[in-house]
């Protein structure tokens, strides 16, 4: 009779438990499926980071072929010229991020080739890319915005082409910020997930420990 009773004892202990641990793991259930739920959301955001990625290289490659129509510099004086060479500065410094990170992605992808501009597709999608190139195409419109565009040396020599030197550098900033908005989105995820991880862990040893 005893051990009938020890045994009716454990099977309500046993079930008492379990339903303690539903009870602790459902809220974590219910946030992992909260998460897969939000896959879509992360589809977009790729998509849309693909898309403004290679608008601002369209941007970039406008950019360059507007620089290039400066042409000889001697005549400007020496302020007008040093932020001109800035902006030369900072257009061969994002040549060399394109160039570096289609190779580190061929280099992942095991492509061996001579890369073109039909390899851009390669970083289209790439954060590590959009994250570099966005605060250098930054910097490019900074250097539009607040330094040429005040100079009235360079508005005097380039009428024209300072006009669209300042619209293609207003382009860039209302690219840049909606890149950096979805890097943003993408951070505060990033840290959501690893709090829930976290407290995941916490509640598995809470668990184990009783």
């Amino acid at each position: 009779m005893g051990s009938v009773c020890s045994a009716q004892k454990n099977q309500s202990k046993s079930r008492s438990q379990n339903e303690e641990l539903k009870n602790n793991n459902q809220p974590y259930l219910e946030a992992s499926s909260l998460i897969g739920q939000s896959l879509p959301m992360e589809n977009k955001q790729d998509a849309a980071l693909d898309q403004y990625v290679q608008d601002l290289l369209q941007l970039f490659k406008r950019f360059c072929m507007f620089l290039d129509l400066v042409g000889n510099l001697d005549q400007l004086p020496q302020h007008t010229r040093e932020k001109i060479n800035n902006c030369i500065i900072v257009k061969q410094n994002i040549s060399i991020i394109i160039q570096n990170n289609i190779k580190r992605v061929m280099r992942e992808q095991q492509i061996i080739k001579r890369i073109d501009e039909s390899d851009y597709y390669l970083i289209y999608n790439d954060r590590k890319f959009a994250s570099a190139f966005n605060q250098m195409m930054q910097k490019l419109s900074n250097i539009i915005i607040n330094e040429l565009k005040p100079d009235e040396d360079f508005q005097s020599a380039f009428p024209i082409l300072a006009v669209s030197f300042e619209e293609e550098a207003q382009k860039i900033n209302s690219i840049v910020e909606k890149i950096k908005n979805i890097q943003i989105i993408a951070m505060r995820k990033g840290s959501s997930q690893h709090s829930l991880s976290i407290n995941q862990v916490q509640s598995k040893r809470k668990s184990s420990q009783q």
